[in-house]
């Protein structure tokens, strides 16, 4: 009755946390869970800015810890942490720690993103009324580290866009070029351009000037940004300094201003690109862009597309423009016109005052060329193209291309084509969203009685699973050797213990990181329970049965002595026989005895107190625990019996025999 009173009432205490008033400043040791998304992590003072986890898309349990606009109805997202790569929408953790650093953690606890500054337990983190959000040592008031000199893709007013500094939007991305000039640039799988400036204007006929020095851009409240390379941009509503502001790019690769209005809504104020399919990239290679008015995506004629889900990756041709004779191409290829269409850049040729046919038929008597484009405007300008990147069709194209294709090729079907999705703030933007349903599972949109049925089948699951595991574990229990119970016992009784195979080569990252080898085997660094670095070594060509391995381990886990690595436990499963002791932070000795290059020679009262703490190791091992077994019978060491292990001596540690006699089993330690 219980836990059914508190299933009612989870709903309630959700709700309460959610109502309640969240600070802008927080201390060491606060967190945020992804599954509370609806209660923000901070609130400016004025309550203009909040962040906390936002959905990533609109479809898929994936998140973002961001910073975002509290009154935007979207929740358009200022500053994102990792951006690119959501976390889980379940477990995953936002975390201010103990050392000064903001921390995000995923579901299986790897930590993805952190602030990477140094701090300690009395620095806070706060979110200030320009949506910086900063970590500050309150001693000296001094911010140690800031969202704003970390941008993703917006810049707020009076955050600066440095040298240092960029915003990035999947390929694209606003930067201070090394001429000290603020470009657009395309970044994508197969090539790279500018398309902003406009490189046919040039920077000096586009007003800007590359003689200067500072590279720094800022937006003010105003609405009004100012570059040192001469840039002045101007919102459409400038003045209305009450009206929140942001500067960001999008997926569609261009730069917009953006105003909120009283709704919750955005307007576009400004736009770099005028003509939205002068950006290069978008639709991919050997695909024309057309704006009607919104953003089309179409294949050339005679290519289809690459991913049907990603205009992105372009169009491939449905025939081959390979051939061995170049001199004969003109009966394999013909060209097909696209009328006041041009593709940017990639030409292998250039020719002026020549004729239509001249231009055609270098074109065919090149292998290489893909296209050519012919300018009628009284020049007779000739471009032979290599490749087709970043096509555009225009009114204003200043003439037509004519693509090379197949002469069997049936031309007459229209080119594959689609609209891109262009509802994005209303700003016509081309949103190419990711999709994360795929990678953490789709969020549930309403009650589907399925899950009941699959609950019902797992739960008997689970339950056959407890019984044959609990069958499993008592006849394991019945299979240890009689002889070994005792011994067992002693093992089960300590912090010495069985490692399984599995658990050995979790914790050293599946035999990972290498310390050493020698005859016996390697040795592998480990760390148990995160914190506790140790060294397993694997051994070989063990020929003991588990019998005579487990005999000789429950011996070594009573060994203690300040001069002897320390045995935490041990691994016998079948074939793999493995050790877990000390880690030997000062690595081996030979390389502080022998290793002239390390610049630290050992002084001599150093290699003494060395050599002396061997020897008493030594004497312990051979004076104090151990005896060789001098029966012809046995050939093993002999020991203490597993039931007069009970006692340590008061100035060893070392497990002691009453009346110092040996028993018929022996003592031992890892030589």
């Amino acid at each position: 009755a219980t836990f059914v009173s508190l299933l009612f009432l989870l709903p309630l205490l959700r709700s309460c946390a959610a109502s309640a008033g969240v600070g802008h400043t927080l201390g060491s040791g606060s967190s945020l869970s992804v599954e509370d998304h609806d209660r923000p992590f901070l609130v400016s003072p004025d309550a203009t800015f909040s962040c906390g986890f936002l959905p990533a898309g609109d479809v898929g349990n994936a998140f973002y810890f961001s910073v975002w606009f509290t009154a935007a109805k979207d929740r358009t997202a200022v500053w994102t942490a990792n951006p690119g790569a959501p976390v889980n929408g379940r477990v995953s953790r936002m975390s201010f720690r103990a050392d000064g650093r903001l921390s995000l953690a995923d579901a299986n606890g790897t930590t993805v993103w952190d602030s990477k500054n140094a701090g300690n337990k009395h620095f806070t983190v706060s979110l200030l009324d320009t949506g910086n959000l900063v970590i500050a040592d309150p001693s000296s008031g001094r911010a140690v580290w800031e969202s704003f000199g970390w941008p993703t893709d917006t810049l707020l007013p009076s955050q600066p866009l440095t040298k240092d500094t960029k915003l990035v939007a999947g390929y694209y991305s606003l930067y201070y070029d090394n001429d000290n000039v603020l470009r657009l640039l395309y970044d994508g799988p197969e090539i790279a351009s500018i398309y902003w400036p406009d490189r046919d204007i040039g920077v000096f006929n586009s007003g800007r000037t590359n003689y200067n020095s500072s590279r720094t851009g800022v937006l003010d409240d105003n609405g009004v940004f100012l570059s040192s390379d001469n840039l002045r941009v101007e919102a459409s509503d400038m003045g209305a300094a009450v009206v929140k502001r942001r500067l960001t790019i999008e997926q569609d690769g261009n730069v917009r201003m953006y105003s909120l209005d009283a709704a919750g809504g955005w307007t576009v104020t400004w736009a770099a690109v005028k003509q939205p399919c002068s950006v290069h990239g978008l639709c991919g290679k050997n695909a024309v862009c057309d704006y009607q008015p919104f953003l089309r995506c179409s294949c050339a004629p005679g290519y289809e597309m690459v991913d049907r889900r990603d205009w992105r990756k372009g169009c491939k041709p449905t025939f081959s423009l390979s051939t061995t004779n170049c001199s004969t191409s003109e009966k394999q290829f013909t060209f097909v016109k696209v009328a006041s269409t041009d593709f940017y850049g990639y030409d292998i040729g250039y020719n002026k005052s020549v004729s239509f046919e001249y231009c055609k038929s270098l074109c065919l008597s090149m292998c290489s060329c893909a296209a050519f484009a012919y300018k009628r405007n009284g020049y007779g300008e000739c471009y032979l193209k290599r490749a087709m990147f970043n096509g555009y069709t225009s009114p204003t194209a200043p003439g037509n291309v004519y693509l090379k294709v197949s002469s069997d090729l049936n031309t007459s079907a229209p080119p594959p084509s689609m609209v891109l999705d262009c509802n994005h703030n209303g700003s016509g933007a081309a949103v190419v969203q990711p999709t994360y349903a795929n990678m953490y599972g789709a969020l549930s949109s309403g009650p589907n009685f399925s899950y009941l049925f699959w609950f019902a089948g797992v739960l008997g699951f689970l339950e056959l699973l407890f019984i044959a595991t609990t069958w499993w574990f008592l006849s394991g229990q019945e299979s240890i050797p009689s002889s070994l119970e005792a011994g067992y016992r002693l093992v089960m009784g300590t912090q010495f213990r069985r490692f399984t195979y599995q658990e050995l080569k979790k914790v050293t990252g599946n035999f990972n990181e290498e310390l050493g080898r020698g005859g016996s085997g390697v040795v592998y660094r480990g760390v148990l329970d995160k914190t506790t670095v140790v060294a397993v070594k694997e051994l070989t060509n063990v020929v003991q049965g588990d019998e005579e391995f487990w005999a000789e381990m429950t011996v070594f886990g009573r060994i203690n002595h300040i001069n002897l690595v320390r045995i935490w436990g041990f691994c016998s499963e079948g074939k793999h026989k493995l050790l877990v002791y000390e880690y030997v932070e000062n690595l081996s000795l030979d390389r502080h005895l022998f290793d002239a290059d390390n610049g630290k020679a050992l002084a001599w009262r150093e290699r003494f107190k060395i050599a002396l703490g061997t020897a008493r190791g030594l004497a312990y091992l051979h004076h104090e625990c151990l005896e060789w077994s001098s029966t012809a019978t046995s050939s093993r060491r002999t020991s203490c019996s597993p039931e007069t292990l009970t006692q340590r001596s008061p100035t060893s540690g070392c497990p002691s025999c009453p009346g110092g006699k040996p028993s018929a089993t022996a003592c031992s330690s890892p030589i």
